[in-house]
């Protein structure tokens, strides 16, 4: 059943889940995590060209990183999704309302490439997380080269997103930081393009990081 929702066509990413996806980032979610960390202010945002659209990709440390980044940076973002995030009513809902789609990561189906591809004849963004998963030991690894790819099909620049969670030694609660780099052109190499985002984030996101190209 979840595999249905690695298909969408454009009119899908319509009025109704825009308005939704705002209540659920930017009232919702957004508050609790105002409750569980001191949010600080998103650095960077200069370097969002409004008038543009982006594939948003970021490293991941939460479970609320995708309704985050859309909220702090102002941006309708249709989100690439593990398919088990479809498999439970309350996270298919949210997930559905939101205007995520489903991918598999063992086996990647056409249909979610086709609607990734979709998304760029919408007002929406595409996100996606290279890492696929979170990751919490203070290093960018593990992520796959996909996503570099699909920009280039797309001809659509990534905008590197950089999350940051560090103890506070004045407060009980971590702050959390969201930082956008430069937008990195899809003109590139795949390798070139993966290298630069890798390069970004891990420096956005004070995370440890081996260059893959010397």
């Amino acid at each position: 059943m979840a595999s249905k929702f690695s298909t969408r066509t454009p009119k899908e990413f319509n009025l109704f889940r825009k308005i939704f996806q705002y209540i659920a980032c930017n009232i919702v979610i957004l508050n609790i995590v105002r409750v569980k960390y001191n949010l600080k202010k998103t650095k960077g945002l200069e370097n969002i060209d409004r008038t543009k659209k982006y594939i948003v990709a970021g490293n991941h440390i939460t479970g609320f990183d995708p309704f985050s980044i859309a909220a702090t940076l102002n941006m309708t973002i249709a989100y690439m999704a593990k398919v088990q995030l479809f498999e439970k009513f309350w996270s298919m809902l949210l997930m559905d309302g939101c205007g995520a789609f489903a991918v598999d990561r063992e086996k990647v189906e056409v249909s979610t490439i086709k609607t990734a591809l979709s998304v760029k004849k919408t007002k929406w963004h595409l996100g996606i997380f290279p890492q696929g998963t979170r990751c919490t030991n203070g290093k960018l690894e593990n992520f796959t080269t996909g996503f570099a790819s699909i920009a280039k099909k797309m001809d659509i620049d990534i905008l590197p997103v950089g999350i940051l969670i560090k103890e506070n030694p004045k407060s009980k609660k971590k702050d959390i930081q969201f930082s956008v780099g430069p937008a990195i052109s899809c003109k590139g190499s795949i390798e070139e393009i993966v290298e630069k985002w890798a390069t970004t984030v891990s420096k956005l996101a004070e995370l440890e990081y081996t260059p893959i190209i010397a």
